[in-house]
């Protein structure tokens, strides 16, 4: 698991449909189309929610205290819930209620609610308490007054878990049903409660505004979802724990590999948190700033492929479709790597030219540019490798196999740790993002050596030639880019506006995708026209051209 599927608690895979679900073909059209527009908006919105972050603070110690306090409420909700409640619980509701059992449906959310809530209960009063302890532990670097800061901030939110969970337990009961509106718009409060806090509550109170955002955010996302739970006419819940019901315990126990997964991951955000808070004032906050970049491709063009690859690569295997599953699997590898080898390329080129445009505004300056750019462009060297856990992690997850990609998540944030920590003495902040690079790839290798395994036509020889002539003409193209973008700056002279920098940016990127392109048709690929297939796929009917 990449552990860049879930932000701010808020996990794709609570959006899942469950394939084996019932229902017509245009309802869960019209479903998933709801599932996966409301995902990229809750996307865009935490892009947009990072961008005014950078205008009303710009890159500083107050950013970095709020960062770092909430990665521990942040750990507690991941380690109980977030998106391993969706993915445990979904199946197992989704197959009680098709079967009229809803009475023992109703007994398995009352056993998994109450668990999980007492956990989380237990588990932020405890971080309350021990918080003057553990936030020097998580930041030693930092003042005496950063430290009060993050503490306080830290206890603030400790509140949200619990919000969440109840948002995600409600999430899950009513996709079960298939009632997906409510739950797939729910999360775009969470953002928007913190953007609108950042705007109008900052010069009261500062970055306690996020917090007091993040508080409210988690509130609404259950507030909006609980109520249309309890309008449910099958709707019986009860403050009990029954595992005796076979049922209840099989949720269980697909919740734990998922939740391993889920804590593995926060064990990389805690140690890059503390190696970021180290090195500097505004380190911590750079690092995070050029992380969301970087999971700008990702989100608008890898998970949602992985949402929608997940129901029919299921499909295929209950259905014993071997070849079917194969040839989705393959083309879905050789689709990503052709696609995010030329975004990673391009990304390099244009990486301060894309900093400019996200993130300079208000209280961020130029200076801070060439930190953020630098560090998204090694981020960016690891987007194919993301990219290629979201497809493989699907393709275990399709044949009930949780446990490969747990054991591979875990592995990878090893990986990540001991090399960030053995490289951040020469390279500075540069070594977070090289640890993750390093962890990226080192998982979807591995995913990919042990999928080869049971899967024949998954040729890694042939992936890996493919990959090297999809790098090599991106690189080609990656020069014209390169070659448009120095024309420009010598045409318009040192520190260009930003309309000037987004007409010559679309341009680079335009002749860079001809060039990709047209080099693409000379060499035959087919994955050219897959992509474009793809890009069409997602856009409305009407504009399709049909």
């Amino acid at each position: 698991m990449s552990g860049l599927e879930a932000e701010a608690g808020i996990s794709a895979d609570a959006g899942t449909i469950p394939s084996g679900g019932s229902g017509s073909a245009g309802t869960l059209a019209r479903a998933g189309l709801i599932v996966t527009a409301a995902y990229l908006a809750s996307r865009i919105l935490g892009w947009v929610r990072t961008i005014v972050f950078s205008a009303v603070f710009g890159v500083g110690t107050q950013l970095d205290t709020y960062y770092a306090a909430f990665r521990i409420p942040d750990l507690v909700f991941q380690l109980v819930a977030a998106g391993a409640l969706g993915a445990a619980v979904i199946p197992v509701l989704a197959g009680l209620f098709a079967h009229g059992q809803d009475a023992r449906a109703w007994r398995v959310v009352s056993t998994v609610s109450t668990l999980i809530l007492g956990a989380l209960l237990v588990l932020a009063l405890l971080a309350f308490v021990a918080a003057p302890w553990l936030v020097p532990l998580l930041t030693p670097t930092f003042s005496q007054h950063e430290l009060d800061q993050t503490i306080d901030l830290t206890r603030l939110m400790l509140l949200s878990p619990i919000f969440l969970a109840l948002g995600a337990i409600a999430s899950s009961a009513l996709n079960a049903l298939g009632r997906f509106t409510v739950a797939a718009v729910a999360p775009l409060l969470y953002n928007v409660a913190i953007i609108v806090a950042a705007l109008w509550l900052s010069p009261a109170l500062g970055v306690g505004a996020l917090a007091v955002g993040v508080v409210v955010g988690a509130f609404l996302n259950a507030a909006i979802q609980v109520p249309q739970l309890l309008r449910e006419p099958r709707f019986a819940f009860h403050l009990a724990i029954d595992l005796r019901d076979p049922a209840a315990r099989e949720a269980l126990v697909l919740l734990l590999p998922r939740a391993l997964g889920l804590g593995a991951t926060q064990i990389t955000f805690l140690v890059n948190t503390t190696l970021a808070a180290g090195l500097g004032m505004g380190a911590l906050t750079a690092y995070n700033f050029a992380f969301t970049a970087m999971q700008i491709p990702l989100g608008v063009i890898g998970l949602p492929l992985g949402i929608v690859l997940l129901p029919a690569l299921s499909r295929a295997a209950a259905l014993g479709a071997g070849a079917d599953f194969a040839t989705m699997t393959v083309r879905s590898l050789r689709v990503l790597l052709y696609v995010m080898l030329f975004l990673t390329v391009i990304g390099v080129v244009l990486q301060r030219e894309a900093v400019t445009l996200l993130f300079d505004y208000g209280r961020f300056t130029p200076a801070n540019v060439p930190i953020v750019a630098g560090l998204l462009a090694l981020f960016l060297l690891g987007l194919a490798g993301h990219a290629l856990i979201v497809v493989l992690a699907r393709a275990y997850y399709a044949r009930k196999d949780t446990r490969t990609p747990v054991m591979a998540a875990v592995l990878s944030v090893v990986v990540n740790v001991v090399v960030a920590l053995a490289t951040v003495g020469p390279l500075g902040l540069s070594a977070l993002a090289v640890g993750i690079v390093a962890g990226a790839w080192f998982e979807a290798l591995l995913l990919l050596v042990l999928l080869a395994r049971w899967l024949p036509a998954l040729d890694l020889p042939a992936l890996g030639r493919a990959g090297l002539v999809f790098g090599a003409i991106a690189l080609v193209a990656g020069a014209a880019a390169e070659l448009v973008r120095l024309g420009s700056l010598h045409l318009l002279g040192p520190g260009p506006g930003k309309l000037a920098v987004i007409v010559y940016s679309g341009l680079a990127f335009t002749v860079a995708a001809l060039a990709y392109a047209g080099l693409s048709r000379a060499l035959h690929l087919p994955e050219l026209d897959q992509a474009l297939s793809l890009a069409r796929s997602a856009l409305p009917r009407g504009r399709r051209g049909t």
